[in-house]
């Protein structure tokens, strides 16, 4: 009697959700090494330089206000946001790396985590409503609950059809 082959294929839905999660996890890395890079610079950046190293105008309003905000914080303020930064994309890569492994309670440690995020989206949004990224991160994060909301025991279903030690 041979074993029946039970490879189930991932859904687009969730190989998006866990390529959102690397992409953001890639963000925070970025950030965390900057902002590490930066704590070890003898001056801070001056705008000319940012708006350089990012190849835009330093009339740029954006680099503007990131010049501003690296000209203010100290060296140790920088660590700390870069130790931070680096916790965050560990989680975020935790979320992608447990959803592609289909661990069984992977979509409610996602549906927790993203939903601890929304209120802080929205207070984002009220502080600074122009400007459509807030509003498109939110939509995705929404968008991102509900389906994992429809589909949160998809990974138990599976799993549970898995016996361990015997058939």
């Amino acid at each position: 009697m041979s074993k029946q082959s039970h490879v189930t294929h991932m859904s687009g839905g969730f190989v998006a959700i866990i390529a959102f999660k690397y992409f953001k996890a890639l963000i925070f890395l970025l950030i965390g090494f900057t902002a590490i890079h930066f704590a070890r610079l003898s001056s801070m950046p001056t705008v000319a330089q940012v708006a350089h190293f990012f190849r835009v105008s330093p009339e740029n309003e954006i680099i503007a206000r990131l010049a501003g905000f690296i000209r203010d914080i100290t060296p140790g303020q920088a660590v700390g946001v870069g130790v931070v930064a680096f916790l965050v994309a560990a989680v975020f890569v935790a979320e992608g790396t447990l959803l592609a492994a289909k661990v069984w309670w992977s979509t409610y440690f996602t549906i927790v985590l993203t939903a601890l995020g929304i209120p802080l989206e929205i207070y984002e949004i009220l502080e600074r409503p122009r400007g459509p990224r807030r509003y498109a991160i939110l939509a995705i994060n929404l968008a991102i609950l509900t389906y994992l909301w429809r589909r949160r025991n998809e990974f138990k279903a599976q799993n549970s059809r898995f016996k361990i030690g015997g058939s």
